[in-house]
């Protein structure tokens, strides 16, 4: 009569470690795929922040260039008709045809 001593057989506490072990793998998978999205989020916030600061300094050194050389006068006027401020003795034209460009 042949045995079946050579035959492996699965116990329940050996199941139960690989189906732990493959919750585990999983919250990993999952854990680094969220990582990896917040990572991308703040790299993507990083450039637009970036790009605000390089604009800023620009600005700036612009700024700096109208004191330096005194054209506070002409500069304040540029921000102020930016703003829709007008000089007292002057007249502003609106074009209100329909498909007009403003």
């Amino acid at each position: 009569m042949a045995t079946n001593k050579n035959k492996k057989q699965f116990k329940p506490y050996s199941v139960i470690v690989i189906v732990g072990c493959l919750i585990l793998l999983l919250y990993f998978g999952v854990s680094f795929l969220k990582a990896q999205s917040e990572i991308n989020a703040k790299e993507a916030e990083l450039n637009k922040l970036e790009s605000v600061y390089e604009s800023q300094v620009s600005e700036n050194d612009q700024l700096k260039d109208a004191i330096k050389n005194g054209d506070e006068a002409a500069l304040a006027e540029e921000y102020a008709r930016k703003k829709g401020y007008v000089m007292p003795d002057e007249r502003v034209y609106v074009d209100i045809t329909p498909g007009s460009a403003e």
